[in-house]
């Protein structure tokens, strides 16, 4: 193996890593709102968690988070970002209200695939079956997981259920789509300062929702707790893991990056066992090592 292929071979299992721990935050921030959703409205609050972000990332980068490109890029960039830490939030948070959350998480968990195929299409990656049978494997063992038991209530469907599909399948494809066609941009440019301008964009555009949904009412009756459930929200599940998963998408491709998310479901249920005290289940460790097992195949070259 030559040293080119070495490196290579390195870059992608940093990535790998990258990408699963930003996967793990990501479990952990959804953790982290459901507590603190109660005090501010959800788009309030991925607001908050966005600013916050841009702000760590603009500090951080200071004068070289805004590079110099030219203004095509420099749209894409923003339009990208008005998807991803715009519509993408938004959208998944009024599926919520039409949808209950189970079936909004598998929808979800879709997404790996939808990016292999839209990666495909565009000629960024080959067509692999390896990946497409590991992402498979990865959707069956959130299915085993996410899947409501045999004695639980059955909740009959909302009227307007097909809605909260229409809006979950539109946060799908804007995640999708922000894995595959922010990859040239990131080969070219800084990954973090490609994350912070699209978290600035994403932020600008929530604003109004935000002010829409009350949320400067709201902020004054947030309690300390709350508070620092925003602060993890913006620097750890906003600026350190969007910041990875950035990184993470310039050193691999979209597919190898997106199996990761898989673990987004699973680690905020492993959550729920530790500081909830659920229940060990047969089926969810059986679901946790059929994801482990569809990572390790669609992420192996």
């Amino acid at each position: 193996m030559s040293d080119q292929q070495s490196l290579a071979g390195e870059s992608r299992r940093h990535a790998a890593w990258a990408a699963a721990l930003a996967s793990v935050l990501f479990g952990a921030s959804v953790v982290v709102t459901r507590y603190v959703v109660l005090e501010i409205p959800p788009v309030g609050l991925a607001f908050l968690r966005y600013v916050l972000a841009t702000a760590c990332l603009l500090l951080l980068l200071r004068g070289a988070a805004f590079p110099a490109m030219p203004w095509r890029d420099r749209v894409q960039v923003t339009l990208l970002g008005v998807l991803f830490f715009g519509v993408f939030p938004w959208s998944f948070s009024a599926a919520l209200t039409h949808l209950p959350s189970a079936p909004v998480a598998l929808v979800v968990a879709t997404m790996p695939l939808v990016t292999l195929g839209l990666s495909v299409w565009r000629g960024v990656e080959p067509w692999r079956a390896r990946a497409a049978l590991g992402q498979g494997l990865a959707f069956v063992g959130l299915l085993m997981a996410l899947w409501p038991s045999p004695g639980a209530d059955a909740v009959r469907p909302a009227a307007d259920a097909w809605l909260g599909y229409v809006e979950i399948s539109i946060t799908v494809l804007c995640g999708a789509t922000y894995n595959v066609w922010s990859r040239p941009l990131l080969r070219q440019y800084d990954a973090m300062a490609v994350s912070a301008q699209s978290m600035l964009a994403g932020a600008v555009a929530l604003a109004p929702l935000a002010v829409a949904e009350g949320l400067f009412a709201r902020v004054w009756q947030v309690t300390p707790l709350g508070w620092a459930a925003v602060l993890f929200l913006g620097v750890c599940g906003g600026a350190l893991a969007f910041g990875l998963w950035i990184w993470a998408l310039r050193h691999s491709t979209p597919s190898r990056v997106a199996v990761f998310l898989a673990l987004n479901p699973i680690t905020a249920i492993v959550l729920g066992v530790a500081l909830l005290g659920e229940p060990v289940t047969l089926r969810l460790a059986l679901a946790l090592v059929t994801v482990l097992a569809g990572i390790q195949l669609a992420s192996r070259r």
